[in-house]
């Protein structure tokens, strides 16, 4: 059978762009957010991490999290919220009220929560979702630290 050239260049250049995308690393984990992590007193405190990872959809948008009722961080694409806080009860929820979570922490554990972009009519909106340890440090350290001005409450920068 012979192959016309334009047959054989498209075969190379979908061979070579599932090479790539085969091959492409996952991103090291970010040294910053590692030591953030790992600062608080694991004796006394708690630790809560927020995340979102890198995504298109809705890239721009940046929905707030809220910690009792108020305002606690607005999270960007690729950004993660770290944050060391005392035992005891508390309700995260994103700003639309539509999902979060109750948890009650005890000295030394990590809660991750992971912000996804929910497709809206007008505009979209954040889930917020209570993932394993695992999968949550796994996937929160490779992001850059939320910048202090997303941080709503000012006790938390």
């Amino acid at each position: 059978m012979n192959k016309t050239p334009l047959a054989r260049l498209v075969c190379i250049i979908a061979a070579s762009s599932l090479a790539a995308c085969a091959t492409t690393p996952t991103r090291p984990p970010n040294p910053q957010v590692v030591s953030k992590m790992h600062a608080a007193d694991q004796a006394r405190m708690a630790t809560v991490v927020i995340y979102r990872p890198n995504a298109s959809l809705g890239a721009f948008l940046r929905p707030t999290v809220l910690l009792n009722g108020k305002d606690l961080a607005n999270v960007g694409n690729g950004k993660v919220f770290v944050a060391a806080v005392r035992p005891g009860h508390y309700a995260f929820e994103m700003d639309d009220k539509k999902s979060g979570t109750a948890v009650t922490l005890r000295n030394g554990q990590k809660l991750y929560l992971k912000v996804e972009i929910v497709p809206g009519f007008w505009k979209g909106g954040g889930k917020l979702t209570e993932v394993a340890p695992t999968q949550g440090e796994f996937e929160s350290v490779r992001l850059d630290l939320i910048e202090p001005g997303e941080i709503e409450d000012a006790s938390f920068r």
